[in-house]
């Protein structure tokens, strides 16, 4: 079967599907991070402009009669420095005082995701599990380098998890190499990450 496809700019109408892939892509680790009400609260950040899971800064694959079966969330390192602190005023309205329990954690999580000014980062990369084995995933990042490419960057980099096999040999075959791994542990659970990195050709 041959479906059209296209990759287009998300919009708020979105948001919830968004939200719901983007779960998808920490299934155990987001809900230690943002506590149990995770999908009320992302789906909350994904609405609102500016923050670093916005649909802005979000581009989904859509096949067919407008099904999205895919999306990336992806931004340079000076966008990302500019949503931290929209993304933590936002967190402040939505939690409250839970917040700032959190507040370690939010910081460990940033402090281990540093990105550099000249680093464009995916920060989320997830295709809906009916259409995976597709090449849905390496047509959404290839897609992200052409982009990077059009913004002038040199490198394009992500964080992935070390349990997510699958998604390590994509990168693996699409020339990304990885070069730190950085672990968090979140209420006795330890998450290991692997940053991969690729030098774009001109």
């Amino acid at each position: 079967m041959i479906f059209l496809e296209i990759i287009r700019k998300a919009e708020i109408s979105d948001a919830d599907l968004v939200a719901s892939l983007i779960l998808e892509t920490g299934r155990s680790f987001l809900p230690l991070l943002f506590g149990p009400y995770v999908k009320l609260i992302l789906g909350r950040l994904v609405k609102t402009p500016g923050t670093v899971f916005s649909f802005d800064s979000a581009y989904v694959l859509e096949i067919d009669e407008g099904k999205v079966v895919g999306i990336i969330v992806m931004f340079d390192g000076k966008t990302i420095r500019k949503r931290a602190l929209k993304t933590a005023f936002a967190l402040f309205q939505l939690m409250g005082f839970e917040f700032f329990k959190r507040l370690p954690l939010f910081r460990l999580v940033w402090q281990r995701n540093k990105i550099r000014n000249n680093e464009f980062y995916v920060s989320h990369v997830a295709v809906d599990k009916n259409y995976r084995g597709m090449g849905y995933g390496r047509k959404l990042m290839l897609f992200a380098e052409e982009v990077a490419k059009q913004r002038n960057f040199k490198k394009i980099c992500l964080d992935v998890e070390n349990t997510n096999i699958q998604a390590v040999e994509l990168y693996k075959r699409l020339g990304y190499v990885g070069t730190r791994v950085n672990r968090i542990n979140i209420k006795n659970v330890r998450f290991v990450f692997i940053r991969m990195e690729k030098v774009l050709a001109s």
